[in-house]
């Protein structure tokens, strides 16, 4: 059965995800009903659990940083892929509280937004500029919010005070009567402890004298053991040494052993670590052919990705090939990835590689390792 949540957030993970979750953090912490994707999505079909909450919320805050609708006017773009727009619209068809959260940089675009989502622009905002959230933020639930915090989270300090308060005068009650009973039991008592107090007082002495001289034999004998082991231990060590040398020595030879060493010599950057994190299940070392070594080894290199600029963004484009040879120079084998990867827009080159870099790690790489590995 789907959760029903007062308060739909959606947001562009690029550039809208900060502002989105610290929203969810203070409105759930006061009380509200709030639904965020990556924390309330648990199992059934994600198009259809996050369409059923917008359906179900009373309140629809759409975070609208600069490029948000970016995607909206690529050549080719599929609004069945693009879930921003998705809920949107959704939210718009069902008459939904839409309330648009305007951060800094933001602009509507100067092209018209597409028919399915033009109803945004004529809803009344807030401008959430970080350094007057708080009045942006009361602002919100105060005028601009159909939903209502959960009365019992809301006054949670004031119920666990009181229930604080309640506990402590039970406490204080009982310590009273707890303490008024043993009064009047301990003066029927005392002369009797007293007495025995002092032949215990005597037995007291005797036995710590007695636990003490255990006490410090048993150190003495601890000691005495410890630096035996340790003795055992150092000629142990001794006779271990040569037979130590000699495994590293039989595990060196075995890794040259089949005649082939495999090398990068790929990129330093963050695309070419990833890719060689990859291959290190095939034994593809960091390091190059030395190049006046008679080492029958392999070269791996690869291609590197095309960036372009678009509407002043940075997108990459990315099949990566893999040119294989020996260390002389000699052409082995050319390996493709069958999967091609594509950024979002960026503004700078470098978080467009990292996120390449990013789809690499999670790319299953087990067809390339097997055809380097059949190379002779």
């Amino acid at each position: 059965m789907s959760v029903k949540y007062d308060i739909f957030i959606s947001y562009r993970r690029k550039g809208g995800y900060d502002t989105a979750k610290l929203l969810y953090d203070r409105l759930r912490m006061e009380g509200y009903s709030v639904s965020f994707d990556i924390d309330t999505l648990e199992k059934g079909d994600f198009d259809k659990e996050l369409e059923s909450r917008v359906r179900d919320c009373k309140d629809f805050l759409a975070v609208l940083n600069p490029g948000i609708f970016d995607r909206f006017f690529e050549p080719g773009h599929d609004p069945k892929d693009d879930w921003v727009r998705r809920e949107i619209a959704c939210a718009l068809t069902e008459h939904k509280n839409v309330v648009p959260i305007i951060l800094d940089g933001f602009n509507w675009p100067k092209e018209t937004l597409p028919d399915d989502v033009i109803g945004l622009t004529k809803k009344n905002g807030i401008d959430l500029n970080p350094k007057h959230f708080e009045a942006a933020y009361a602002n919100l639930k105060r005028k601009f919010l159909d939903s209502q915090p959960f009365w019992a989270i809301k006054h949670k300090k004031k119920i666990i005070a009181s229930l604080f308060f309640v506990l402590a005068a039970i406490a204080a009650f009982s310590f009273f009567m707890i303490t008024e009973l043993t009064k009047a039991s301990s003066e029927t008592k005392l002369e009797f402890q007293l007495e025995k107090q002092k032949a215990d007082s005597l037995a007291r002495v005797t036995d710590s004298i007695i636990k003490r001289q255990d006490s410090l034999r048993s150190a003495r004998e601890e000691r005495q053991r410890q630096n035996a082991l340790r003795q055992d231990s150092l000629v142990q060590a001794a006779k271990l040494q040569p037979e130590l040398a000699k495994a590293v020595k039989m595990e060196q030879a075995q890794k040259t052993s089949d005649g082939k060493i495999l090398f990068w010599n790929g990129p330093n950057d963050p695309i070419g670590r990833a890719i060689l994190e990859k291959l290190q299940p095939a034994g593809v070392q960091r390091t190059r052919c030395p190049d006046d070594s008679g080492i029958d080894g392999i070269n791996i290199s690869v291609t590197s990705p095309n960036c372009t600029i678009s509407r002043g963004n940075i997108e990459c484009n990315y099949s990566p090939k893999f040119t294989i040879t020996d260390c002389k120079g000699k052409l082995l084998s050319v390996l493709e990835v069958n999967a091609k990867f594509r950024t979002d827009p960026h503004t700078e080159e470098s978080a467009a590689r990292e996120e390449l870099a990013n789809e690499l790690r999670s790319t299953n790489f087990d067809g390339v390792i097997a055809e380097i590995k059949k190379i002779p």
